[in-house]
């Protein structure tokens, strides 16, 4: 049998002919293929106001930017994330402050977020971890009841939803990655989704060097260049004309796992809201209760010819680069905490205790039913 992957991009024919066109037009700058997109994604996600950025990241640090973020001011935020989350923050002099996770969901812990407020609180960045949405109504509540901003951190929940409202809709600004292993991919590529007229120009010009909506060489702001390329902009759009199809199969698989191991006695598995729907983009369950370590499972299911791994087994304030902070060039100005002494203790173990199996779209339930049966036999 082939190996079954963890990572298998669903390309095909009319994403390289797509690009072929661009290369051939010679306009190979964010033109008309990103506009197409931003039409389609704004509809698929019921988005007043969409554009494409250069990727996920550069999304982040534009929502922080538009949103007046600087120096010294605190953003709330998840440490089981991939690292650009915090970093964005980083980037305009702000404080990542870490909130623990709630064990079930694996999803910033609402109930913990209260006591990390202070007066130099500005804004909530949940992150809707392997695509499966927060509490976005708890965390909104809390917003709200503290005049705080949401950055809706989307990178991994394509078509992830909440009362059949997609992520990114429930705070100031959400913003999406379209990295080539996400569900919908560009090889590169971001988006950005608001519902604000005056913040969104803002974000239009922060991307374009500070420019107006008409372009030109008079610039307004101090911006940055995070255009995308039309041939990112093709793959993405492309991508959204075969959405459905792809993210059906994702959910397909997501369903049967769940199915299959939500009761496992040795597992814990994501819980969704009951009223959310998964993006599915990554299923990792957690060991609970065992003396196996990942290693033991990984190394297991690759002797079967599955694919595995760990993703975030170090948090982000235990990265090398939040124990020395110190040497950010920001730190110059800003007088961050001392990371190593931040303890989350449910992110903690779902750091050192998880490990991923295949959830791509290319996978069939006979697929799904051999990796839950190799699983059952290592627990033997």
């Amino acid at each position: 049998m082939k190996d079954l992957p963890v990572v298998d991009v669903d390309i095909a024919q009319e994403e390289l002919d797509a690009v072929t066109d661009v290369v051939k037009s010679k306009f190979l700058i964010e033109g008309k293929n990103a506009r197409a997109f931003e039409k389609k994604f704004g509809k698929f996600t019921g988005s007043k106001y969409v554009t494409t950025v250069t990727n996920g990241t550069c999304a982040l640090h534009l929502a922080l930017t538009a949103l007046d973020i600087g120096p010294g001011d605190e953003v709330i935020t998840t440490p089981f994330t991939f690292v650009a989350s915090s970093n964005s923050i980083l980037f305009n002099g702000a404080i990542p402050i870490f909130v623990d996770v709630d064990l079930n969901s694996f999803n910033i812990d609402p109930a913990k977020i209260e006591a990390a407020i202070t007066p130099n609180t500005k804004a909530i960045m949940p992150v809707h971890i392997f695509g499966n949405p927060c509490d976005m109504k708890a965390i909104k509540d809390i917003a709200d009841a503290h005049k705080l901003h949401i950055i809706e951190d989307c990178a991994q929940a394509h078509d992830a939803r909440i009362d059949n409202q997609h992520t990114g809709i429930f705070g100031d600004i959400g913003c999406f990655s379209f990295y080539g292993t996400k569900n919908l991919v560009g090889g590169e590529g971001g988006a950005l989704i608001c519902q604000d007229e005056d913040l969104f120009d803002k974000i239009l010009s922060f991307k374009n060097h500070g420019r107006s909506p008409t372009g030109g060489y008079s610039h307004f702001k101090v911006g940055y260049n995070y255009r995308t390329t039309d041939m990112s902009a093709a793959i993405m759009n492309v991508q959204m004309d075969r959405a459905e199809e792809i993210l059906q199969r994702r959910h397909r698989n997501g369903n049967l796992y769940r199915e299959l191991l939500s009761d496992h006695p040795n597992l814990i598995v994501q819980k969704i809201l009951p009223d959310a729907q998964a993006s599915d983009y990554i299923m990792a369950p957690v060991l609970k209760d065992t003396e196996k370590t990942p290693n033991d499972v990984i190394n297991y299911l690759k002797s079967q010819n599955i694919s595995s791994r760990t993703i975030y087994s170090t948090l982000s304030y235990e990265q090398p680069c939040y124990k020395n902070i110190r040497d950010w060039i920001m730190a110059r100005v800003v007088d961050y905490p001392n990371y190593s002494k931040v303890k989350c203790p449910n992110a903690e173990y779902i750091a050192r205790n998880h490990f991923e199996i295949p959830m791509v779209s290319s996978l069939t339930d006979e697929n799904i039913r051999f990796i839950v049966d190799s699983l059952e036999k290592f627990f033997k």
